[in-house]
């Protein structure tokens, strides 16, 4: 019986420490991570950015990181099939990098945002577009509970029913379904301290309370010439502390909301589309040979990056059909 027990606690671990490792791109797809801020800093950007590196290669994902707004030339951002912004602040891009920005975006591209990056470009009309609704304040941080309105969409899959801890809850101007949004994750407003927010008023931001959401078709008006279409966009406004990013949960949430984004197929990592990655990555190196003589019968459980789940399904269904037989044997 103690090795029944083993197994079934060796199933059980695996599941638990598994990592989704969505790869639906013939390629890797490019992302380019921009960080410049010229109003508020937060301390977190340098652990996002570690982060980041630690797990885009278990997302397919090539991450570019930059804080040079001259990288915002046609010539650079051909290559790129997404942008992400990271808690950018204020207007950190001139006129003439704000039209290539816009054609870029109008070309297929993909945008996803992380905390204040609704704060940044509010002079942009395709940024609001992308980004869905922007900054206007947020009441001082304290605990906070968050709750998926759906568990339908990668971004949300592996999030608890209620995930309370330390943030800085956003509040907008306006509300992002008007941009044509679709609210994902919302917060429980009765459990704030939020004297700035008068209870007689339409809550500008919407109701329920937005969080993080998705935009299909983000309302850019154009559609440059030889592009099959705009990209998808994503946003949430989680990621103030580094607490927050160094947590499992966050970065299954945000990488499942840009691999979904991505997974809207409009670039080049997709084969289809004028802009972004084409460049096939080198082969992988071949598996090292199993030492127990197995046979590898390729039972695991990989899904696209439109839904992200754990690679060890077969490994745990494997292991506990063995369990399960012992148990039989053994009565």
């Amino acid at each position: 019986m103690f090795a029944l027990g083993a197994l079934f606690t060796a199933a059980l671990a695996s599941f638990a420490l598994a990592k989704p490792n969505p790869a639906s791109a013939p390629v890797s797809p490019r992302v380019l991570v921009f960080t410049k801020t010229e109003g508020f800093r937060h301390d977190s950007i340098p652990v996002a950015i570690d982060q980041l590196r630690k797990y885009g290669p278990e997302y397919n994902l090539m991450f570019d990181f930059s804080e040079d707004a001259a990288i915002f030339s046609d010539a650079n951002m051909t290559a790129y099939d997404g942008v992400l912004f990271v808690s950018t602040s204020e207007t950190i891009l001139n006129p003439d990098q704000q039209g290539v920005f816009t054609k870029w975006l109008q070309s297929g591209g993909v945008y996803s945002g992380v905390h204040l990056a609704c704060g940044t470009q509010q002079n942009m009309t395709a940024y609001k577009a992308a980004v869905g609704a922007l900054f206007e304040y947020h009441p001082e941080q304290q605990n906070a509970t968050f709750s998926p309105l759906t568990k339908d969409h990668p971004a949300t899959a592996d999030m608890p029913d209620q995930w309370t801890y330390s943030e800085e809850v956003y509040f907008f101007q306006s509300d992002p379904r008007e941009m044509g949004a679709t609210v994902l994750v919302t917060v429980d407003k009765t459990k704030l301290y939020n004297p700035t927010e008068n209870p007689d008023e339409p809550p500008k931001s919407g109701t329920p309370h937005p969080i993080a959401w998705y935009i299909e078709k983000p309302q850019y008006n154009y559609t440059v010439e030889g592009a099959p279409k705009h990209g998808r966009s994503f946003y949430t406004s989680l990621g103030h502390s580094n607490e927050t990013w160094m947590t499992d949960t966050f970065m299954f949430h945000l990488l499942g909301g840009v691999t979904w984004a991505l997974d809207g197929a409009s670039t080049r990592a997709y084969q289809v589309g004028i802009i972004g990655n084409n460049t096939t990555p080198p082969p992988p190196p071949p598996p090292t040979p199993k030492e127990d003589n197995s046979t590898d019968t390729g039972a695991g459980y990989i899904k696209s990056a439109a839904s992200p789940s754990y690679m060890a399904g077969g490994l745990v269904a494997g292991t506990l059909a063995l369990a399960t037989a012992l148990l039989l044997y053994d009565t």
